[in-house]
């Protein structure tokens, strides 16, 4: 069997990006077809054969690589994949999922979330990104957009969705069933210290849908320390409303985010996730994850077993949550094996059993 891989772009490491590690090392050989690479922010992906579009002599450092999302339908379809490929795993939130195929290739979809900016985030892109000025005609790129993304949904063969909560997206917006397969997470590669330290910790990118700003506000009403991992346009804002309990340290390698998190008393995640590995990546280093109600945080965290569920992203709801994990005592080798729940080797299965059972699709 010839297999091709496929992921949006490669632009900054995060959540999806790992998963994309995890297809590489299963099917080293596959190439693996992307939008762009951009190597200054990203790094080398030594070993990898990547195909990149047209979009790849764009400038797209910086984040200007949203400036191209009008570009991204065309780019797709001009970006083809040998006949000969029998599968294809494309690991997707937005277009790259529209490249062209043959007729017999079978496109298998890891999908994070139908993509955001189109559906039900729609509303928080044009507040957040777009000039008030240029809101009407960018509504009307959105709609038009929409309409390319059924297109292209339409023909994915096999849906897997990284959480039931993106699995009810996918049949909203795109009117398709999909199994549940939970991203990756190496639970053998984070250990969790008997003597935990005086910190608690935010770990995310520092964007306005990830409400850091809700963890800072919750320690500004607590004694205790919050240490901020991450970077993003949000960061001065944030630094200017914390108080001396709360320090930032922008992004850190995988070696330093586990050492903090192994000591960390606890994780804190404000945010409406799709997912969210940072949460289990708490659990396997033995530390509670006090989280948001809303997107995968439910299908993480057990209330009351692994930390604790909110319901609100209010910063005083956030603290007294916090407050009271801090009360109780902490079972790490019991975090750690809910942890197990989402382990590597359960995802590999998944993934191996999807590409050889995998079948074009015929729709009813």
């Amino acid at each position: 069997m010839k297999l091709a891989l496929a992921h949006e772009y490669f632009s900054v490491r995060g959540g999806a990006e790992a998963v994309v590690e995890v297809l590489h090392q299963m099917w080293p050989e596959a190439p693996v077809y992307t939008f762009f690479h951009d190597r200054r922010r990203y790094g080398p992906l030594d070993g990898w054969r990547i195909v990149t579009s047209s979009l790849q002599s764009f400038p797209i450092g910086g984040g200007l690589h949203r400036l191209l999302l009008p570009l991204y339908p065309r780019a797709a379809r001009a970006l083809r994949v040998p006949d000969d490929v029998d599968v294809i795993v494309v690991s997707t939130s937005a277009f790259i999922k529209g490249l062209t195929l043959a007729e017999r290739t079978v496109e298998i979809a890891y999908c994070y979330s139908p993509t955001r900016y189109l559906w039900d985030a729609s509303e928080a892109y044009l507040r957040d990104e777009v000039p008030v000025l240029l809101h009407r005609p960018v509504r009307e790129l959105l709609e038009r957009l929409r309409v390319t993304d059924r297109e292209f949904a339409a023909r994915v063969d096999r849906w897997i969705a990284i959480s039931h909560a993106v699995a009810a997206r996918i049949r909203r917006y795109y009117a398709r069933e999909s199994e549940v397969v939970y991203p990756p997470v190496d639970v053998d590669a984070y250990q969790a210290r008997a003597e935990r330290g005086d910190h608690w910790l935010f770990i995310g990118r520092l964007s306005a849908y990830k409400r850091a700003d809700v963890a800072v506000r919750a320690f500004g009403r607590l004694n205790r320390r919050l240490i901020v991992v991450g970077e993003g346009r949000e960061r001065g804002a944030l630094e200017r409303i914390a108080g001396d309990n709360v320090a930032f340290t922008g992004r850190v390698d995988e070696a330093t985010k586990r050492d903090l998190l192994a000591s960390a008393r606890g994780l804190v995640f404000p945010g409406e996730d799709d997912f969210g590995i940072v949460m289990v990546e708490a659990l396997a280093s033995g530390a509670p994850v006090v989280a948001l109600d809303a997107g995968g945080a439910p299908e993480v965290v057990r209330d009351g077993e692994d930390g604790a569920l909110v319901r609100d992203a209010d910063p005083e709801a956030f603290a007294d949550a916090i407050a009271a994990a801090e009360r109780r005592a902490w079972d790490p080798a019991a975090l750690r094996r809910s942890a197990a729940r989402f382990d590597v080797a359960r995802f590999r299965e998944s993934l191996k059993v999807a590409v050889s059972t995998a079948r074009r699709h015929t729709p009813s």
